[in-house]
């Protein structure tokens, strides 16, 4: 498949390329500035920016069977919402349009956990209910969370006009094993990071496992298992820490009902495995990680 990645150069873009490359695909990677270090034999990278309708126009001009969207501002920082709006909602938007105008069958975009209004609230707002899926309520406060909530409203409306298939992945805070491990060790002494972890639900992926929900999509939109537009919960089913989920909610969410159908973690992940058949693989056993890492400390003093 020919497949046009923006963001390549990202943490999840970097590796996603390099997971479709692996297999066959033809990868044209959109990136703002080159990626150092390269890309992976055969890869077209261009040079650019997303918002750029002629330039997106023309990327996709060649016959593509789908596009996998990840640039974005990753975080709200001191911008403002219309400022969060423009940077994202406004070039997924065009990302879409011109693809879906373009006939390009498919697009996978990059949601997040933030469009439920918990992540960047100022308060400590609780879940309506545990685990949280993906028919939950969206309450953003804030306009990094409501840039996610306009994608998926795009996705929505590319799917009504173009009929293309567009597959939302709300993820969590992702990143490499190290970076999960020590995003937990911070919380462990840091009531600043514990109370961050409390609003995301302690939700984690690794960045492996993201490029594998987005390899497990681009299939199932192949095979037509998946149509119109869907919104999934892309992670981990735990939690990042070493303390279980009902635990942790009884103590930071304790009038949010739990019901039976909880697994390690505080989202539902039923509908990315029913669907797209995707499960995360690389979950952290966080104490025996810690230990060989302060072992491994003590050992160079």
């Amino acid at each position: 498949m020919r497949i046009v990645v923006t963001g390549g150069g990202g943490l999840i873009g970097r590796v996603v390329v390099d997971r479709l490359a692996g297999e066959g695909h033809q990868v044209v990677s959109l990136v703002r500035r080159s990626t150092p270090g390269g890309v992976p034999e055969g890869v077209m990278e261009v040079i650019g920016d997303a918002a750029d309708r002629s330039l997106v126009a023309e990327t996709v001009s060649q016959p593509t069977d789908a596009i996998v969207h990840f640039a974005a501002i990753p975080s709200p920082g001191d911008l403002r919402a219309v400022e969060l709006v423009t940077a994202n909602t406004l070039t997924t938007l065009t990302m879409l349009e011109e693809s879906g105008r373009a006939g390009v069958p498919t697009a996978i975009i990059a949601s997040s956990v933030s469009v439920l209004g918990m992540a960047w609230s100022e308060e400590l707002l609780s879940p309506i209910v545990l685990p949280v899926d993906e028919d939950h309520v969206l309450r953003p406060s804030e306009g990094y969370g409501l840039s996610k909530e306009m994608d998926e409203a795009a996705a929505r409306f590319a799917a009504r006009r173009w009929g293309t298939t567009v597959v939302a992945m709300r993820f969590p805070f992702t990143g490499t094993q190290s970076m999960l491990v020590e995003r937990e060790r911070s919380a462990r002494v840091d009531e600043g990071v514990r109370r961050s972890l409390a609003k995301e639900l302690w939700a984690y992926l690794d960045v492996r496992d993201a490029a594998t929900a987005v390899i497990r999509a681009l299939d199932a939109a192949s095979a037509t298992d998946v149509t119109g537009a869907v919104v999934l919960n892309i992670m981990a089913d735990d939690v990042l820490s070493d303390r279980p989920v009902r635990e942790l909610a009884a103590e930071w969410h304790p009038a949010t009902p739990i019901s039976d159908e909880i697994g390690r973690g505080a989202y539902s992940t039923h509908r990315a495995r029913t669907l797209i058949g995707f499960e995360a693989e690389h979950l952290l056993d966080l104490d025996a990680i810690i230990d060989r890492l302060e072992g491994s400390e003590e050992s160079h003093e």
